[in-house]
């Protein structure tokens, strides 16, 4: 039902507006805007500058996305554990993480969180106006391997995390995704207590018991001033109480933010209807106001081993803006590091100090400073694959000088110390054109000179690396496979796709899978279940499986082990073993 009344909403609106945006030139209207979000003090908003119809594409492509990777474990020191999540370190792109399960990267460490830009950290959410549904990244290196380029191992090659329209959306909208009820149940303490889905309606029934207190009745079509009880004015200083009282709830804030809002939502019988036609900025606003972020996307880039490039879609004058940048900063650049292995006091693997081998792969893309700590990370759509030329760069980054409900001037004068105890973004750049940028043209602005000494000596320095020392076996996810469709095998597509047989352990001695690759079998963890119809006179044999594997397989009364395919047979026209 609550479906089905947002999406007549919706729709209602859609035909208003649909007058303003059928004259455009579809070709050269901007599809999605950054603009001050319509929920009070929420800061920042996505917009769609189109109407889109349901389970359509939200702008032109989907956005990057960042594995950080077992990072408690390389920051936590050997005599215990530090967690991000619990805040024992500053690392505020937490706020911005996604499972990484939902992004399809679950694999890529033991513990993964994923950064995702554009969709994956602008929007809010609002979880009766929820009108975004959101899908896995796609793994694409970029045509970057080990073996024939520098290049390899220093961009993601997770991208392409589309966005869907969940129901149609009416243009000038703003665009909600649904963070879970957990993210802000978790986070109370930083923000207000912000409404979940139960929350409208239990304000709801609220609200029509204050209008029948206004007039004495319970129907809405008596609501009128000739039959209020009591004036307009004390009716919003009432409301007023109402919204201020010092005891704040989740139902409260739920309540329409004025005496009028209220009203109509008691009218309309719901407060959907009132919230739908409040998140709506006219476009004449959001042109004004706001700043068009698909200006860019994402293409092969012309310049060697630099993986994907962003491309203008539309003519940018000199001066004119590329891109809006919103930044999230973190305060010690060394949180990124990612160290060696070494043993503990106790026996356990714990990191080597002393030895720093990798950096976190979202470094690539922050702004940063030599001589300082402090790295600035853009998260809306396809700036991060701007990519640099010392002499042809047509583009450069400055601070913005509006959007004064955001980017905190302030904080340019504030120490580094000041900015590790804000946890939330506050700080936004902009890329202009310093020259006209034809359509299709690809961006580039000047890294500088300091990355371009380190690119140098790392190309000086590369080399291609050998089938024989390549621990993970790159060769192997690389190459064409004969697999039906000649793209490589993954643990993805053995899981998926029951036509490709599954080696044996026999056959695994002379054509064996990558390192990477790991087989585990369900197994019954209520293993006395096995022995309920053999013979008393059975022995039985207790397995010690660990309980912490595989949690969410509990409620079945399985888990999953380490396994080897002793023998596989014909059964039928599919494979048993």
């Amino acid at each position: 039902m609550l479906s089905q009344r947002l999406t007549e909403v919706a729709a209602a609106a859609i035909a208003l507006s649909s007058a303003v945006t059928s004259a455009a030139d579809e070709s050269n209207t901007c599809l999605l805007y950054l603009a001050e979000s319509t929920i009070p003090n929420a800061g920042l908003g996505m917009f769609t500058g189109v109407p889109v119809k349901e389970d359509h594409l939200l702008g032109r492509v989907g956005d990057a996305a960042f594995a950080t990777v077992d990072q408690d474990w390389h920051i936590s020191p050997a005599t215990g554990t530090l967690s991000k999540h619990s805040g024992d370190y500053h690392w505020p792109l937490t706020n911005y993480d996604w499972n990484a399960p939902d992004i399809g990267m679950d694999d890529e460490a033991e513990d993964v969180s994923v950064t995702v830009t554009g969709f994956g950290a602008a929007p809010n959410c609002h979880f009766s106006l929820l009108n975004v549904d959101e899908h896995a990244a796609t793994y694409d290196a970029a045509g970057l391997d080990r073996y024939t380029s520098p290049g390899a191992g220093a961009i993601t090659p997770w991208w392409n995390r589309t966005s869907t329209a969940l129901r149609d959306i009416a243009a000038g909208s703003e665009l909600y995704v649904d963070y879970g009820p957990s993210w802000f149940t978790s986070r109370d303490g930083h923000f207000q207590l912000v409404p979940l889905a139960s929350s409208y309606e239990k304000a709801l029934e609220f609200l029509k018991a204050y209008g029948k207190m206004l007039v004495g009745t319970d129907s809405p079509d008596d609501l009128v001033k000739d039959k209020m009880m009591i004036g307009d004015e004390v009716q919003k200083d009432l409301w007023d109480i109402i919204k201020t009282h010092p005891y704040v709830s989740r139902v409260r804030q739920a309540l329409p933010e004025t005496h009028k809002d209220g009203i109509r939502a008691i009218k309309a019988g719901d407060i959907m209807t009132v919230e739908v036609e409040n998140s709506i900025r006219s476009l004449e606003y959001l042109e004004e106001h706001g700043k068009c972020v698909d200006n860019i996307v994402p293409q092969q880039s012309t310049i060697p081993h630099a993986g994907r490039g962003a491309f203008a879609t539309r003519f940018i004058p000199k001066g004119g803006l590329v891109a809006p940048a919103p930044l999230v900063h973190i305060a010690d650049k060394s949180k990124a590091n990612m160290y060696a292995e070494t043993k503990g006091p106790t026996g356990n693997i714990i990191r080597d100090e002393e030895k720093v081998v990798h950096k976190q792969i979202i470094l690539n893309y922050c702004f940063g400073h030599p001589n300082s700590t402090l790295l600035l990370f853009p998260y809306s759509s396809n700036v991060v694959y701007i990519n640099h030329h010392s002499t042809e760069y047509n583009a450069k980054v400055r601070w913005t000088n509006d959007f004064d409900f955001y980017h905190h001037k302030d904080w340019l004068e504030k120490s580094v110390d000041f900015l590790e105890d804000q946890w939330t973004a506050g700080l936004m750049l902009e890329y202009v054109a310093t020259r006209d940028i034809q359509p299709g043209e690809e961006v580039f602005i000047d890294y500088g000179e300091e990355w371009q000494k380190a690119w140098d000596e790392h190309v000086k320095k590369w080399e291609p690396t050998s089938k024989e020392s390549d621990y993970n076996n790159l060769t192997w996810w690389t190459e064409k496979r004969e697999t039906g469709n000649g793209d490589p095998i993954t643990a993805y597509d053995l899981n998926n796709d029951q036509d490709i047989p599954i080696r044996t352990w026999a056959e695994q001695q002379t054509n064996p899978y990558p390192h990477s690759l790991k087989f585990r079998c369900y197994a019954n963890t209520n293993h006395d279940a096995a022995y309920l119809f053999t013979p008393k006179t059975t022995p039985v044999y207790r397995r010690p499986f660990d309980e912490d594997v595989d949690m969410a397989m509990d409620d079945e009364e399985y888990h999953m082990a380490d396994c080897q395919v002793r023998e596989r047979y014909e059964r039928g026209e599919d494979d048993s073993y």
